[in-house]
């Protein structure tokens, strides 16, 4: 059998570079509700700096720069890289 995923509208926005002007994504998150104030319970390695863990469904995930954060229609959050994202999603007027 064949199955179409259903169209649905979600929330994103892309992790911003390291240093990079951030405002954009701290309006989005506060306005979504994302709540990044989750960290590994070790130090962060210079690799892990400007990233996101994330709890998802399925557990803690990364988002780097570049991957977008998505909403889901749950309210649940989880990251997306960007080559996914871009062949998933297209962008709506709202």
């Amino acid at each position: 059998m064949k199955y179409r995923k259903k169209p649905v509208v979600i929330e994103a926005m892309q992790v911003p570079a390291i240093n990079a002007y951030a405002d954009d994504f701290l309006v989005w998150a506060e306005e979504v509700g994302f709540d990044d104030d989750y960290h590994p319970p070790r130090p962060l390695r210079e690799a892990d700096r400007g990233c996101y863990f994330i709890r998802t469904l399925e557990g803690v995930m990364r988002a780097d720069p570049g991957d977008f954060i998505i909403k889901g229609v749950n309210g649940e959050f989880y990251p997306c890289k960007p080559d996914i994202f871009a062949l998933t999603y297209e962008s709506v007027d709202d």
